[in-house]
């Protein structure tokens, strides 16, 4: 019989610059002092780096090749290039630098080792996931009210994820006191798949760590599941424990231990980045799906016609080459559709002046019919949400500005969206032009919209969970049940909202930066509290009295007036904010926690500031952008 090697964990300090060069597989060498320590570890070892700075900041990686060498520089000489990309700028400064580590003296005796290394992956996508005890009850027990759970299981179904429980998690079950609820969660037990009894080997890392937490009946339970982790017997461990969650942070198995809300982003992240929405009745079709006889349309066959059908042509050649545009149907009866179209160094020979090349976003077609809410709104919002995600660098619209009252009412609002005339068509269309590379930043942030003012404050912006996702429906959580924003209320889809405050907003000025935060709705917040998009401040209105803001709250707030006139005296001050991103990667108060950015067991206050830095932090981790 043959041997085989139990693979072991080192544990190293490193610097804080190398940790994301390590994690995106940039930098794939780590060099070391060449001790007896370090010569005994082997390849399939793993080297766990932890920042020098900040303990709960690590990679984890695989050692996959060793080579020795007598000095630096013939370590370094042939990977500094690439492993320290943008750092030094030739090997002699790289050496000064390294040289630094470690005396000569040491060097000339033990040499320099160089491991080859690779970042260690987990495909969430098809991961196995081991269950905690709690996550068993909240799905069976009789009063189970947990959303994210019901969605997470659906996933698995869907996926065909095999999930387990431990055999230890199915003893701990059967001594539960009440007789009938034992026999009822025993009975459902059958239906999940025992966890293969694996050897576990454990190390005094791991023994360490957890002896510094209770050691009771079920604290043993709980150490058996991470030990199946830590061991590299299950890729994934479904907890909503609290301390299960900080034992797996201290012993750098955290991701690969996450609660129900983690693992439900996780999910939502291998989705596509596109500007698809799974919400309100906005929906994108092919032309082809669209009945071009509707009468929807005979007000752009009449303005395109001149006798030779070009709004039809135009039409049937959209729907042959498969193009998509954004529809709105109530009912059956359309009654809105945008077409928005990419052009890169057009040469627009029939445009006077001449236009200069540039990446640019086409609003092809823009029209809806009365719908008594704002959709025109939401359009607008649509067509900023593709200028960002495309990255053009002006957005461009023609239309026939004296044709009819509905195309000046159209134009009017164009131009309270910041867009300018440009120019005309041959064929006399006025042409309206919005930078969106290099805006003009004002007074009034309507006109600059998308872009963020560089003197803009940021603030935190609490939100009660029941009233978030109705205000801000594109940044819904994916477990939630949004059956009720079909309902088409004014308030989802208007692009300005309305948000009331009894809080002090004494030098919040138009411009500023608001990062929405919902409150979570359960004990375990600071995995169900989340930071979920960000808005601009457009104006702030302290009213006089309850009528002046019910007339302005009107079709643009979450509260009918009855509820305001309840609570006026309490949230006098209107808050008009507009609503610039939702977050695809939802933040964790956790997350706020770790880094310090909200006190430990707290929440962040309506209107708290933050600085430049915290900020951009979170905006690019919501947005995908780090």
């Amino acid at each position: 019989m043959i041997k085989t090697r139990k693979m072991k964990t080192y544990y190293l300090k490193i610097r804080e610059k190398f940790i994301e060069p390590l994690r995106n597989g940039i930098k794939k060498h780590e060099y070391r002092l060449a001790s007896p320590e370090r010569r005994s570890i082997k390849i399939g070892d793993n080297l766990v780096l932890i920042s020098n700075q900040d303990k709960k900041n690590y990679v984890r990686t695989t050692v996959t090749g060793i080579n020795i060498y007598k000095s630096w520089r013939e370590a370094l000489e042939n990977y500094w290039e690439e492993d320290f990309s943008g750092l030094f700028d030739t090997l002699d400064i790289a050496l000064t630098e390294c040289n630094k580590f470690y005396s000569r003296d040491d060097v000339d005796e033990y040499g320099i080792i160089v491991f080859d290394v690779k970042p260690a992956t987990i495909d969430y996508g098809s991961a196995s996931v081991l269950l905690d005890t709690n996550v068993i009850v909240r799905r069976e027990s009789y009063n189970n009210s947990s959303s994210e759970i019901a969605k997470l299981f659906n996933y698995f179904n869907k996926k065909k994820i095999r999930t387990f429980v431990h055999q230890k998690s199915k003893n701990e079950l059967e001594k539960y006191a009440n007789p009938n609820y034992k026999k009822s969660i025993i009975d459902k037990l059958n239906a999940y798949e025992t966890f293969p009894n694996y050897v576990v080997r454990l190390d005094n890392t791991f023994n360490d760590i957890v002896s510094h937490f209770s050691n009771d009946d079920n604290s043993q339970v709980d150490n058996a599941l991470l030990a199946e982790v830590y061991c590299g017997n299950v890729q994934l461990l479904l907890t909503d424990d609290r301390l299960m969650l900080l034992k797996a942070e201290q012993l750098y198995i955290r991701e690969k231990v996450l609660s129900s809300i983690e693992l439900l982003e996780k999910y939502k992240e291998l989705d596509p980045k596109n500007v698809k929405y799974d919400i309100l009745n906005v929906t994108l079709k092919s032309f082809a799906e669209v009945d071009l006889d509707d009468s929807f349309f005979d007000t752009l066959k009449y303005d395109y016609n001149f006798g030779n059908n070009e709004f039809v042509n135009w039409y049937k050649r959209k729907s042959e080459k498969n193009e998509m545009a954004y529809t709105f149907y109530d009912g059956d009866i359309l009654k809105g559709f945008l077409y928005l179209k990419v052009e890169d160094n057009e040469t627009y020979d029939d445009i006077t002046p001449k236009m200069p090349r540039r990446k640019r976003l086409k609003v092809g077609t823009f029209k809806i019919n009365s719908t008594g809410f704002r959709l025109g709104e939401r359009f607008f919002k649509i067509i900023f949400d593709n200028a960002l995600l495309l990255k053009v660098d002006e957005i461009y619209v023609t239309l026939f500005e004296n044709k009819r009252k509905e195309i000046a009412k159209l134009k009017s609002d164009f131009e309270k969206w910041g867009f300018t005339k440009f120019g005309y068509k041959t064929n006399g269309e006025a042409v309206l032009v919005k930078e969106i590379a290099n805006p003009v930043i004002g007074d009034n942030p309507k006109q600059y919209f998308p872009a963020f003012k560089p003197s803009a404050k940021k603030l935190f912006l609490p939100i009660l969970p029941e009233y978030h996702t109705s205000l801000f429906p594109d940044s819904h959580l994916r477990n939630e049940n949004l059956s009720f924003l079909k309902s088409n209320r004014a308030h989802q889809y208007a692009l300005e909202k309305i948000y009331l405050t009894g809080a002090n907003t004494d030098g919040i000025k138009p411009g500023d930066v608001v990062l929405i935060y919902r409150i979570g709705e359960d004990m375990f917040k600071r995995y169900s509290s989340t930071l979920t998009g960000a808005a601009i401040v457009q104006e702030i209105i302290k009213t006089k009295n309850v009528d002046e803001c019910i007339d302005i709250c009107s079709n643009r707030s979450i509260f009918s007036e009855k509820e305001i006139r309840t609570f006026y005296d309490k949230y006098p001050t209107v808050v008009k904010l507009l609503y610039r991103t939702s977050f695809d990667h939802k933040i964790l108060l956790d997350y706020l926690w770790q880094k310090g950015i909200i006190e430990q067991n707290c929440g962040p206050r309506s209107f708290q500031p933050l600085s430049n830095d915290y900020f951009s932090l979170l905006y690019k981790k919501g947005t995908g952008e780090e």
